[in-house]
């Protein structure tokens, strides 16, 4: 049975997708609380949510996520988080978070995508500044 993920729009730049919340808080920073498991479903929401955003955003979008009540992510979800790595329009991916899960998902993130612009961080104050570098 296939679970309907809510997404709810809470104001123009910021949405809840179950219990994620995703938005933009800077001219062209994405922020992401990603909370729980990620399941198909709950992936494929949080793609659909992260595309509106970016269409808000002339130029690169950036984006800091924060793992540090993440789960884990389905061997479904992760092929679906593949294709955010293929996505063009993004330039920089700041995760943090202090948890084994938060840097086992840093590490899976940073590996499909394999670019030197991901990080990870302790403090999401590390990641947003790394982020406004220019």
């Amino acid at each position: 049975m296939v679970t309907k993920i809510e997404i709810k729009q809470v104001s123009e730049k910021e949405f809840w997708i179950g219990k994620n919340k995703a938005s933009l808080i800077e001219k062209n920073i994405i922020y992401v609380i990603a909370v729980g498991e990620v399941t198909t479903e709950l992936a494929i929401a949080q793609i659909e949510v992260h595309d509106i955003l970016e269409a808000m955003v002339d130029g690169p979008v950036n984006y800091l996520i924060d793992l540090n009540d993440a789960g884990k992510s389905s061997p479904e979800a992760r092929k679906v988080w593949e294709k955010i790595g293929e996505n063009v329009k993004k330039s920089k991916l700041a995760l943090f978070g202090l948890n084994s899960v938060a840097r086992m998902l840093a590490s899976f993130v940073m590996g499909i995508c394999g670019k030197s612009n991901q990080r990870f961080f302790k403090t999401k104050e590390e990641a947003l500044r790394w982020l406004r570098e220019e």
